[in-house]
């Protein structure tokens, strides 16, 4: 891999972002900001083009991966809600991004299906174009739809997954697709069979394998406990397999929502850690028995069950959680979960022959660098 790196290197690349990728503090910046990172140590020369909004302001530490930073406005109108376009899609339309990438002749990378809006643009037809599909997004909005609990949400989601499984068509106009799972790889080769698609598992912060041999003495379940997917999977489980679970239960992310602070009182068994700062958090996977990665959303790649397989000891999980990550040898499926194996993985060693097989498959499938330069030569 060493010679294909090294002939990589000074090569020029527009990336443009839905956001801005800094910092790394949810799954889909931090999807972003580790593949510039690592485009970046292989030496390329990145101008970049990201979208403020919300809390996404401009970031000085960006400069030290990039040659430019490029920051625009993301404009949202209600009137965009009711164009053909997606609503992610159109509200990323700025012409100031257009001049800025005729300004040069690099290739660019979009990174998401909301970067898009300038794909099939006529100036940039004879541009090289890959884009970096983080999900299917038509099915994610689908989903969001099904579980949105005000009818105001789930008419947008609904309306947006609608035009989102149209405006996938777009993707046509793109020399190649890079996907970061499994599932989606095969969805896209099979939607277009013609097309250069490629597989580089999901970018992310692990660089080397924490995972401690021998016992913990609880589960462990984490991450943005204010978003509405894992809040519920939390409440579900709590309700369901681990109804009468008796061993010690940490839930620890950030922003827990007052419906789970509620909900956790009435169980002595279980703590709740709010807003556990980056060392904290690598503690608990790291001395936890079990890890919990969990999700209700089959879309895209869950990050916390990464970082678990870099940090923790064994992991339960359910398909919806690692489908398509290919990691599906070092779970314990939650389909098989009872009463009678979980006592059975309390009371089990994590051996260094774990650590072994999880460091090959890890090295294998989610080393950045080897990913970035795959990514490469698709540009």
């Amino acid at each position: 891999m060493q010679s294909q790196i090294s002939n990589l290197k000074s090569e020029f690349l527009n990336i443009i972002c839905f956001d801005v990728p800094f910092p790394a503090d949810y799954g889909g910046a931090m999807e972003e900001f580790y593949k510039l990172k690592s485009l970046h140590d292989l030496g390329v020369k990145i101008y970049l083009h990201c979208f403020v909004y919300g809390d996404r302001k401009p970031q000085i530490a960006l400069e030290k991966f990039c040659e430019k930073v490029f920051y625009y406005e993301r404009k949202k109108s209600i009137i965009d809600i009711f164009s053909s376009i997606p609503f992610i899609v159109k509200s990323r339309e700025n012409n100031e991004l257009l001049q800025n990438l005729l300004s040069n002749d690099f290739p660019i990378l979009f990174d998401g299906t909301h970067s898009i809006f300038y794909l099939n643009h006529p100036e940039l037809a004879n541009r090289k174009k890959v884009v970096r599909l983080h999900n299917i997004e038509w099915i994610y909005y689908s989903i969001l739809s099904n579980s949105s609990y005000t009818l105001k949400e789930k008419i947008f989601y609904f309306l947006e997954s609608r035009k989102l499984r149209k405006y996938d068509a777009t993707l046509i106009n793109a020399d190649g697709l890079s996907c970061l799972s499994q599932s989606d790889f095969d969805y896209y080769k099979d939607k277009f069979p013609t097309k250069n698609i490629s597989l580089e598992h999901v970018f992310h912060e692990n660089t080397t394998i924490k995972c401690k041999p021998g016992k913990g003495d609880y589960l462990l379940y984490h991450g943005n406990l204010s978003v509405l997917d894992n809040y519920k999977a939390v409440i579900d489980l709590l309700n369901n397999e681990l109804k009468n679970c008796t061993h010690k239960i940490i839930i620890a992310g950030k922003n827990p929502t007052e419906t789970l602070i509620d909900f956790v009182k009435t169980k002595p068994n279980i703590q709740l850690i709010p807003n556990p700062t980056n060392d904290k958090l690598d503690a608990l996977m790291m001395n936890a028995q079990i890890c919990l990665a969990i999700a209700n959303n089959p879309s895209g790649i869950k990050l916390k069950l990464i970082n678990s397989m870099y940090r923790g000891r064994f992991i339960f999980s359910n398909e919806a959680a690692f489908v398509g990550s290919g990691l599906d040898d070092c779970v314990i499926n939650m389909n098989d979960f009872s009463d009678a194996l979980l006592d059975e993985y309390m009371q089990k060693d994590f051996t260094q022959e774990e650590i072994d097989k999880r460091t090959f498959i890890l090295n294998d499938k989610y080393n950045n660098l080897k990913n970035a330069a795959q990514l490469l030569q698709q540009l």
